[in-house]
């Protein structure tokens, strides 16, 4: 049974060659169009995971009080006090510039903090600092220690130490186009920053926060995108022209390259999927496989050719023998990257469907443009075309010469490999994600981390049962709570309603610290409460921390810098004492933007394991129905499983974290690893069907017709995923090494141990 008649195909492209070069350039050109309406959505909260529980508490709390998207300017004195007169004069001044910043809703510094007194019966809040330069040396130094006793902002907004102070500027753009809303705002601050920081050498003075990050993303693109490109496009094709040595065969592999590129681009515009942070792995991934589609196009043609064979047949024979494997290499390539459509994370299915259009695009300009158009000319073959296929030659040959030793020893191998899988950790760290080689953002953050301990924010929400937060039992419950979490070695600060309330209660007693109690009495709370909120200024209310129907609070904490891994051990210890205490229906788990990227790892990899089950099993099935043969389709899934658990294993010994880009990394390479499988399968079916070749004959003629090809696929896929490593963002960076190894190992694999399944399971009987 044949799907289609491969030898009346190839003739009829090169018979209708001109209609072939012409529509696919229109064809190009239409989709390029699309470019236009590309947008570029930097918000790392897109990669949340859409329906877990962590996603669905942080959205809750933040559509519960006001959103915690802040941006921090921070200010260490380089070893000594802030506590003085010029330095508290430039906080107060960058507090009050920061209110006129675009779409900032809350600013919190150490001047503007509502420092809470009792005067006689009367509560008063005021500024903890104003006017600060007419201010007395004295009064600055009272101001010093009283500090010590705000539970509210000691070791949160100033460290104890008191040598770092924090602003925090949380910012609310509108819906809709949040990039350009975003830019406005930093932009915003930047400018005034600008001014201040020449001013003020004495001060260590540094811009942080998510938004932050999220402003800096699309700009190192921008400024990546023309010399990594370029330099990863020189050395590919350096690569290319080293192995093939073919300047026609370079610059027609070129055109492949852009027209693919450029209509993969543009068909992403019209479907209307925003870009984000792993823009630079559509051009280098579409690149790569457009690359080995036209290295084994040139090969066979090559071959050919050096036969004396003309250039329009030597196309035509190319095509014939080339068609089923592109083909088919094309399918369960897509069917790798479409597996991310089982993610619930919308930027790695944008990713996944993206490059899955490329690749069907590359294999579009590969057959019909370049062919047709590579026919018209009298290409001469390489000298060095007979030197590759000797080595191929040699390599099947040894490969079944110690056939009985690779069958168990190449499986062995990659089984002590797989068993080293567990000793890799699921870790991500979404302030670390970018090299320093551009921005500081990532040594930042942990500069300000060892100063202040406020990187790692998580908040709960808790409830009261009464529906009345100023519920003495309640507040008790949350001061328990709060006094609980500040003693674990994780926690850094904690701040909650029942820390304010105490509070008042202190000052409304004349700062007696055996007052620091929650109020026995609810309405003497409420009353509290709310001539508190009364004197608060406008813009620094209650509204960050309290619901508005007062039925709800925020606990605020800040966590030591740690791993995925150690969170967790943090977040179970918070649930036992949650269950220990029957509070699991007043206060919920922790939430915040780390503790989601925290379970992003766990997410992917649970989600791809079943991506990667249910793509295997459909390339398993066309393998079987294009080769008729359910033996064959069997015997390919051992070369394309066993390298992406042995890379694993070989990354357990050589990095051991997998971080959420690693993690893609199991869906991607399949799809790849099996063109290098399908590629060998072809010709290997070609000689004992139509050739008539025993099983060892016909490996030793699959591998002359695709072992070089195969291994110059698979260093160019090396060049170009490791081109990876020189983006700052350093997710891509691990994704690239995990994938080169990835491949190697799948060469090795198919070189090695599949041809000894082939010939040890291919019982059939040819006429």
């Amino acid at each position: 049974m044949q799907f289609f008649n491969k030898k009346y195909l190839a003739n009829a492209i090169i018979k209708n060659r001109l209609l072939s070069i012409v529509g696919s350039l229109f064809f190009m050109l239409f989709l390029g169009i699309g470019s236009q309406y590309l947008t570029f959505d930097p918000d790392l909260e897109s990669f949340f995971p859409e329906n877990h529980p962590a996603t669905q508490l942080n959205n809750e709390i933040d559509e519960t009080f006001i959103p915690t998207d802040n941006i921090i300017i921070a200010i260490d004195g380089r070893g000594t006090s802030i506590f003085k007169k010029r330095t508290l004069d430039l906080i107060e001044r960058l507090t009050e510039l920061s209110w006129t910043i675009p779409h900032s809703v809350r600013v919190d510094s150490l001047t503007n903090f509502s420092y809470v007194r009792s005067e006689a019966d009367d509560l008063l809040v005021e500024p903890f600092i104003e006017n600060a330069l007419s201010l007395s040396d004295g009064y600055i130094e009272e101001r010093s220690k009283i500090v010590e006793t705000q539970d509210a902002i000691f070791g949160s907004i100033i460290s104890k130490d008191k040598e770092t102070t924090v602003i925090s500027i949380v910012i609310d753009p509108p819906g809709e186009d949040q990039a350009a809303r975003l830019t406005e705002t930093i932009e915003h601050i930047l400018n005034f920053l600008e001014l201040e920081l020449p001013k003020y050498q004495e001060l260590d003075i540094r811009l942080l926060g998510n938004p932050y990050q999220e402003y800096i993303s699309p700009r190192l693109v921008q400024t990546e995108m023309p010399y990594i490109l370029p330099l990863m496009i020189i050395l590919i094709f350096l690569s290319v022209f080293f192995l093939l040595r073919s300047t026609y065969a370079v610059f027609a592999t070129l055109g492949v390259v852009i027209c693919s590129v450029v209509a993969n681009f543009g068909s992403i515009g019209w479907i209307g999927n925003s870009l984000n942070q792993m823009i630079i792995t559509y051009p280098i991934l579409v690149i790569t496989l457009a690359l080995a589609d036209c290295v084994h196009l040139f090969t066979i043609y090559f071959q050919e050719r050096a036969k004396k064979v003309n250039s329009r047949n030597a196309m035509i024979r190319s095509l014939e023998l080339n068609l089923q494997p592109l083909f088919l290499t094309t399918i369960t390539t897509c069917i790798g990257f479409l597996s991310f459509n089982v993610l619930e994370i919308e930027p790695l299915r944008n990713l996944g469907n993206g490059i899955a259009i490329g690749v069907g695009l590359a294999f579009i300009f590969t057959i019909f443009l370049i062919a047709p158009l590579t026919s018209y000319f009298d290409i001469s073959p390489p000298k060095t075309i007979s030197g590759q296929t000797a080595i191929a030659n040699k390599i099947a040959k040894f490969s079944l010469k110690n056939g009985k030793k690779l069958i168990w020893i190449v499986p062995a191998i990659s089984l002590i490999l797989i068993c080293l899988i567990p000793l890799n950790s699921l870790d991500e760290n979404p302030t670390q994600m970018y090299s320093d080689r551009f921005t500081s953002f990532a040594p930042d953050t942990i500069w300000l981390d060892e100063r202040m301990g406020v990187t790692f924010p998580v908040s709960f929400k808790a409830t009261s049962p009464t529906g009345n937060v100023s519920s003495p039992m309640f507040l008790n419950q949350i001061d328990e709570f709060t006094e609980w979490l500040e003693g674990l070695d994780e926690v850094n600060h904690v701040t909650s309603l029942a820390t304010t309330m105490k509070t008042l209660n202190r000052s409304m007693h004349g700062d007696d610290d055996s007052w620091k109690i929650i109020p026995e009495n609810e309405d003497l709370a409420s009353q509290y409460l709310f001539f508190y909120e009364m004197s608060l200024p406008l813009g620094l209310d209650l509204n960050s921390s309290i619901s508005q129907d007062r039925g709800t609070i925020k606990i605020a904490s800040s966590l030591k810098d740690m791993s995925s891994k150690e969170y967790l051990s943090f977040s179970e210890k918070v649930d036992d004492y949650l269950i220990k205490n029957n509070l699991l229906d007043t206060i919920s788990p922790p939430a915040g933007f780390r503790v989601v990227f925290t379970f992003i790892n766990e997410v992917i990899v649970s989600n791809l394991l079943i991506g990667v089950l249910l793509g295997l099993i459909l390339i398993t099935f066309i393998l079987g129905l294009f080769y008729r043969s359910f033996v064959f389709g069997i015997i390919s899934s051992f070369p394309n499983i066993l390298p992406i658990g042995t890379a694993f294993g070989i990354w357990a010994l050589v990095n051991g974290n997998v971080g959420f880009m690693v993690a893609v990394g199991m869906g991607s390479t399949l799809g790849i690893i099996v063109d290098f499988t399908v590629h060998l399968l072809s010709k290997y079916d070609l000689a004992r069907t139509e050739l008539q070749k025993s099983p060892e004959e016909s490996i030793i003629y699959s591998f002359e017709a695709v072992g070089f090809p195969l291994i110059i696929m698979t260093v160019v896929l090396s060049i170009g995923f490791l081109a990876l490593t020189l983006v700052s963002f350093k997710p891509l960076g691990d994704f690239a090494r995990f994938s080169s190894i990835a491949f190697v190992t799948a060469l090795f694999i198919d070189f090695f141990l599949f041809p000894q399944l082939l010939v040890r399971f291919d019982k059939r009987k040819l006429n």
